[in-house]
């Protein structure tokens, strides 16, 4: 192996996601973790003037700072992703990575630093960096595998999660058409256009009810009955099979699990050796536990 795999291969194994047992590799992920709070932390605290007029060096400090290790950190993770062997080509295997949630969200975590330095005056550009930035807290994610089963959950229900949010998308602009048509002529100030009919239509069928636009004819009233019964079934529906989901996932993993935690024949065979080692059983004992692990471990091998 030469030297720059060899360097490869220190570098996947400090930054690697799977693994989190070496002590640089925990060091690492400590040291992002923090990295990440306190710039979570900063995000918060200039909405405090009076804070942000007297830390705002030291903020800009932390930010480039920030930006500077995400960076590299990102770097190192294209360079390295070849390590796994999904992605061992080193074209489309980097670019295959680089689409992955995790990397979009590390791209993300600064690429608003980089617009800015781009378009420094433009206030859209200003208030776009200062919204992104908050995407760092989503790098946490990448620190808990037990996250990776929201998305497992999601990618095998896509089919189902997919036609009811048509069939929610295709009753909300219905009811919002059928509210604007219904309401616009006896309260034109609420119902002035689509957009305030839409924004009613999301309130009620979510059964938030803030209660700032609201029918006031019979068949608008009606309608609402009719459009919040039928709502929370579809809301309901959706969250249900979500739910069904995760038990299906978490039961999964769970039998996983425990099949690892199953001893193999080799381990049980050491286990009674060293119990014969140390005269708790004696030779002929051993030799028949011996032969019943045997026999049992070819009886699993046939019936499988």
């Amino acid at each position: 192996m030469d030297s720059e795999s060899s360097l490869k291969w220190k570098i996947f194994n400090i930054i690697d996601d799977t693994d989190h047992e070496s002590k640089p590799d925990r060091f690492f992920d400590f040291f992002i973790i923090i990295l990440v709070l306190v710039n979570v932390a900063l995000i918060f605290l200039e909405s405090y003037k009076s804070i942000d007029e007297e830390f705002r060096e030291i903020a800009t400090f932390i930010e480039i700072i920030t930006v500077l290790v995400f960076t590299i950190e990102y770097i190192l993770r294209i360079w390295t992703c070849t390590c796994y062997k999904d992605y061992r080509d080193p074209v489309k295997g980097r670019l295959k990575y680089a689409c992955t949630i995790y990397m979009i969200i590390d791209l993300i975590a600064i690429l608003p630093f980089y617009v800015a330095l781009l378009f420094p005056f433009h206030p859209r550009v200003v208030q776009f960096c200062r919204l992104c930035r908050i995407f760092r807290i989503f790098k946490l994610l990448r620190y808990y595998s037990t996250v990776d089963v929201i998305f497992s959950v999601l990618v095998k229900k896509k089919d189902y999660i997919f036609s009811i949010i048509l069939i929610l998308f295709t009753f909300l602009i219905s009811s919002t058409f059928v509210m604007y048509t219904v309401e616009s002529e006896a309260q034109p100030e609420k119902f002035e256009d689509f957009d305030n009919a839409l924004w009613w239509a999301v309130v009620t069928m979510t059964t938030v009810g803030y209660g700032d636009v609201y029918p006031v004819t019979h068949i608008g009233k009606m309608f609402t009955i009719v459009m919040m019964l039928l709502g929370i079934g579809i809301i309901a529906l959706q969250t249900g099979i979500i739910a069904s989901g995760f038990l299906d996932e978490m039961r999964i993993r769970s039998e996983h699990e425990e099949s690892k935690r199953i001893p193999s024949v080799a381990d049980e065979l050491i286990k009674i050796h060293e119990l014969k080692t140390d005269g708790v059983i004696s030779e002929e004992e051993f030799l028949e536990l011996k032969k019943r692990i045997v026999l049992q471990h070819e009886k699993e091998l046939n019936s499988q």
